[in-house]
């Protein structure tokens, strides 16, 4: 019997193993051992999931943030430049988050800027109240301006309202919509409400 040396068989495994591989890319399997195209490095052609709409959930939440920082008209006593309980704790609220947001306080002006002198003694007085709740660069960060959203009137709530209790499942007549607790597809309560 003659065999070969141990090096001659090594080599031999070696040119298999290596032919077996090469071989393997023309096979009709694409994932075994690497077989088809190679995975690339470079950046996928895919976005990652979330991405796009994360970009604009955070505006969204930086501008619901903004709009914390705007002192409405209805924050003052009817047409004057004092503050109401509501707006009192509102500006404390904005002194407390003022030293770490970016935003500038905006004082809602008059409607239909109706009345501008009025408009500065409330900035005044806010800067004020900012300045004597440890915010120094109030004067700097406070303006006059219309706020970053307009409000809605009782016309547009309402139907927002609607709209909002249809979502819900909360709207009146719905399959036995009245009585305690409702009935079949809820929107009951007492007597329907």
């Amino acid at each position: 019997m003659n065999l070969l040396p141990h090096s001659t068989i090594a080599r031999l495994t070696a040119a298999a193993f290596s032919g077996v591989l090469a071989g393997c890319c023309s096979c009709p399997c694409p994932n075994f051992f690497g077989c088809g195209a190679a995975r690339s490095m470079a950046v996928p052609d895919s976005i990652p999931l979330g991405a796009v709409s994360r970009a604009h959930w955070h505006m969204m939440e930086t501008n619901g943030e903004a709009a914390d920082f705007v002192v409405h008209y209805n924050e003052f006593v009817d047409n004057s430049s004092e503050l109401t309980p509501y707006g009192r704790d509102h500006i404390q609220e904005i002194a407390a988050r003022m030293a770490g947001a970016p935003f500038p306080v905006i004082v809602q002006r008059s409607l239909n800027n109706s009345d501008p002198e009025l408009d500065r003694v409330r900035r005044d007085l806010v800067v004020r109240v900012l300045t004597d709740l440890g915010n120094p660069d109030a004067d700097q960060r406070t303006v006059v301006s219309q706020p970053y959203s307009n409000g809605i009137n009782s016309m547009e709530a309402e139907q927002d309202h609607g709209r909002f209790r249809q979502s819900r499942g909360m709207g009146g007549a719905q399959f036995g919509g009245g009585g305690f607790g409702g009935g079949f597809g809820g929107g009951g309560g007492f007597g329907g409400f």
